[in-house]
């Protein structure tokens, strides 16, 4: 369930290796029925005693859904907070809620029955409201960004924007435990009977809960009605899996609907039970969740643009289109850098964000705000390599280079580069120093292994050149969020998603355990 449904920090890793055999992309094959009469698609038909029905999912360019989310459990923040070994386990609720239109994409030439590998989405609504412990918070989208691509080459799936940047907020909360464009991956293919028993293949488990791998462990479903409008199912699975080189355990129960006459899964419900090991990028966690997603195909869009956008399926998504808008709002900074960089703590007097790839740390970036100077005064580049020294002591062994520019935001940047050591471990410190003309300042100090400056690639530069001081304004939750989050806890909407079955109320995933 990626990142816990928006409820913590997480950002995309760009997947560069290919998936396990697997969860490897390429076209699904699916083994459709053919020569069947259309009398015999039409309508279900008795075989003996049982009644049977063809399952021969359609491509369905343009569809509408509906996904509602309710998270309760614990967040272990302990480790990624701390960069050490301590469990610090707190409580966590949310309620998620998302409306969008989607428009499925593939490659020219495709065949009928090939898999999904992006889409569009225009999201009319995308909000959670979550408890984490004592703290509330809502996060929702900003209006240039509700118009959204997603690629499917590697899994999880990737989100962008190739007009606009994400925060780490937005993305966390489009990150969902489910995909709608692969939902009919979870269908048998061919002629079904009532009590039939099928197991959902690995690939297409990966597909539709965004996972990297699963390991071990089966879905599978099991036919419970048939009637000349739908085919109702029975779902149950057992997984050890892994996102992005994270551990994971998933056990859950659902419900699914077919529906005969669109030819496409219209109803999907899951109740989820995920335990998440933790690692030096984010918490680890266990939680347990009701997810309903309706679905129903368009005639023609309502917010999308009427053209579908030309996506270049040969190559990757463009680098330029994955950088984040990473925020401290306690410490009133923004700057633009690449999704590998996670906000790990944000306080009043202190920020830490990190470097991670595939769940291992690189580098680590300690800020804090410093007293502004008098109006026209400034630190000295010889000042700040006197504050190096002083500050590094017996550590350092000597001192790299230092330099002062001025950033394409305008502001005074001084830079050391420093080597040393710590407890027996060869390191590499930079330490940056910005400040602008009303005498606002920060400090910046990444700390990271001596192996680990390659991997680092300068990530202190593109970070250095876009950082800027942020408005109070910036800073305040919007109108709309306000709105919206009141909107969650009051009326739904006429075309809300039904309630979640009786028995799967009564018996969670949890229940599994």
């Amino acid at each position: 369930m990626p990142n816990c449904l928006g409820l913590f920090p997480r950002m995309d890793l760009k997947m560069q290796s290919k998936r396990n055999q697997w969860c490897r992309r390429g076209f699904l094959t699916g083994g459709l029925v053919c020569g069947v009469s259309a009398l015999t698609s039409a309508g279900a038909i008795a075989q003996g005693t049982k009644t049977s029905a063809i399952i021969e999912p359609s491509r369905q360019p343009l569809l509408r859904t509906r996904i509602e989310i309710e998270v309760t459990g614990n967040v272990d923040a302990g480790e990624a907070a701390a960069g050490g070994k301590s469990s610090r386990k707190l409580p966590i609720e949310s309620k998620a809620s998302f409306d969008y239109e989607e428009r499925a994409l593939w490659p020219e030439g495709a065949s009928e029955d090939s898999e999904i590998v992006a889409a569009q989405r225009y999201y009319h609504r995308a909000i959670c409201t979550s408890k984490l412990n004592k703290t509330a918070s809502t996060r929702t989208l900003r209006d240039p960004m509700r118009l959204t691509m997603i690629r499917r080459d590697d899994l999880p799936e990737t989100i962008y924007s190739s007009e606009n940047f994400f925060t780490h907020a937005e993305l966390s909360l489009l990150r969902s435990p489910i995909s709608s464009v692969a939902a009919d991956q979870f269908l048998p293919r061919g002629r079904v009977l009532e009590g039939d028993s099928f197991e959902i293949e690995p690939n297409a488990i990966c597909s539709v809960l965004n996972l990297t791998t699963v390991d071990t462990g089966t879905v599978t479903g099991k036919v419970i009605s048939i009637d000349n409008e739908s085919v109702k199912f029975q779902l149950k699975g057992d997984l050890e899996a892994s996102i992005d080189g994270v551990s994971t355990r998933l056990r859950l129960i659902g419900k699914m609907t077919y529906d005969r006459a669109s030819r496409t899964c219209s109803w999907l419900a899951l109740a989820l039970h995920e335990t998440r090991e933790k690692n030096a990028a984010e918490p680890g966690f266990d939680v347990s969740a009701t997810i309903r997603m309706l679905r129903k195909p368009l005639a023609k869009p309502v917010r999308l643009p009427s053209e579908a956008p030309k996506v270049d399926f040969a190559r990757p998504v463009p680098d330029d289109y994955l950088y984040v808008e990473l925020r401290s709002n306690a410490l009133r900074l923004g700057t633009m850098v690449d999704r590998r960089w996670k906000v790990i703590q944000d306080q009043i007097g202190s920020a830490v964000i990190r470097i991670t790839e595939h769940g291992s740390s690189i580098a680590q970036c300690n800020l804090r705000p410093l007293p502004a100077l008098p109006e026209g005064k400034q630190l000295t580049l010889e000042g700040f390599e006197r504050d190096v020294r002083t500050s590094l002591g017996n550590q350092l062994q000597q001192l790299v280079s230092g330099d002062q520019a001025a950033s394409a935001q305008g502001l005074r940047v001084l830079r050391m580069v420093a080597d040393g050591e710590s407890k027996g471990v060869r390191l590499r410190w930079i330490i940056m120093h910005f400040s602008d003309n009303e005498g606002r300042r920060v400090q910046a100090t990444f700390t990271m292994a001596a192996e680990q400056v390659d991997a680092f690639a300068g990530g202190d530069i593109q970070f250095a050149d876009s950082l800027r001081f942020l408005s109070p304004e910036e800073t305040k939750p919007t109108s709309e969020e306000v709105a919206e989050s009141r909107d969650l806890d009051g009326d739904r909407p006429a075309a809300a998603i039904a309630e979640l079955p009786e028995d799967l109320r009564s018996s969670s995933a949890s229940d599994l355990r």
